[in-house]
């Protein structure tokens, strides 16, 4: 890819749409979806068949991070740096139940622009650099006046679920992948699974920290609902595809649940 780098659309905690890509013609997309198909029946058994699919529920974790409070830009770091340590919580647990050992990524919580591997924006605000393994989460003005906390747990979660994909081997072999792949549809449905899995992963962080974090069902519904209506763009795909990995993710509390690689291009798309 052009960008050494994972990204997430943050979407409810600026109020923004992002603009998406236009849209391929009904021929162009008829005469590429099966060679996207294709892609994905031959993807590698580190994507289809990792290990981490097989480490079981996630258990509760008694995650209670201090809440941010508006107008506070310390306070929401604080706040992401102990969503951060929970996550380490969750993922150390998961790796040990199949005989792998964790190790954490590192987390830049800052107001730049731009990071080593790429520019922060108000639309993509928070990314993932394979090659130092750290996250990047920029804090934007709107949320520092009102920030939205459950929005700022699911997108560290988000992030850490690219690491998590690091550290199994999967991104190396979806990098493989991407660049033996031909053509934009294709490429777009690949990227499409990444980003979704690691949405599934944000969804078994939310649900083993519900009780603690606290995981409120109003602001959780809220945060799915909008998703689905307005968070479609190139790199994720679809918004209600989004919103049905994140729900997935949280409502089965298991990583086995976020095997994208082998859904159908329609759920991904």
């Amino acid at each position: 890819m052009r960008n050494p780098l994972i990204a997430v659309v943050p979407g409810l905690l600026a109020g923004l749409i992002g603009i998406g890509a236009a849209p391929a013609s009904a021929t162009t997309e008829t005469a590429t979806s099966a060679k996207a198909a294709q892609s994905a029946q031959s993807a590698p058994t580190a994507l289809t068949k990792n290990k981490i699919y097989r480490s079981g529920m996630a258990k509760e974790i008694a995650c209670s991070p201090t809440q941010p409070r508006k107008g506070s830009a310390a306070s929401i770091k604080r706040y992401l740096l102990q969503v951060a340590k929970c996550n380490d919580v969750l993922w150390t647990r998961q790796f040990k139940a199949v005989g792998w050992r964790f190790s954490r990524p590192r987390v830049v919580v800052t107001m730049a622009t731009r990071s080593p591997c790429g520019k922060l924006t108000n639309w993509s605000q928070a990314h993932y650099c394979p090659d130092s393994r750290t996250i990047y989460f920029r804090l934007l003005k709107s949320q520092i006046k009102d920030p939205f906390a459950l929005v700022l747990a699911k997108t560290m979660a988000h992030e850490y679920g690219h690491h998590v994909q690091q550290r199994t081997g999967m991104l190396t072999q979806y990098y493989m992948l991407y660049n033996r792949t031909k053509g934009r549809t294709p490429r777009n449905l690949l990227s499409h699974r990444l980003e979704q899995q690691a949405e599934c992963f944000s969804g078994v962080f939310l649900r083993a920290t519900e009780s603690y974090l606290p995981v409120d069902p109003r602001e959780y519904d809220y945060m799915v609902d909008w998703a689905a209506k307005n968070a479609t763009d190139t790199a994720h795909g679809k918004g209600r595809n989004q919103a049905f990995w994140l729900e997935r993710g949280f409502n089965s509390a298991s990583p086995a649940s976020c095997n994208t690689w082998t859904a159908p291009n329609s759920r991904v798309a």
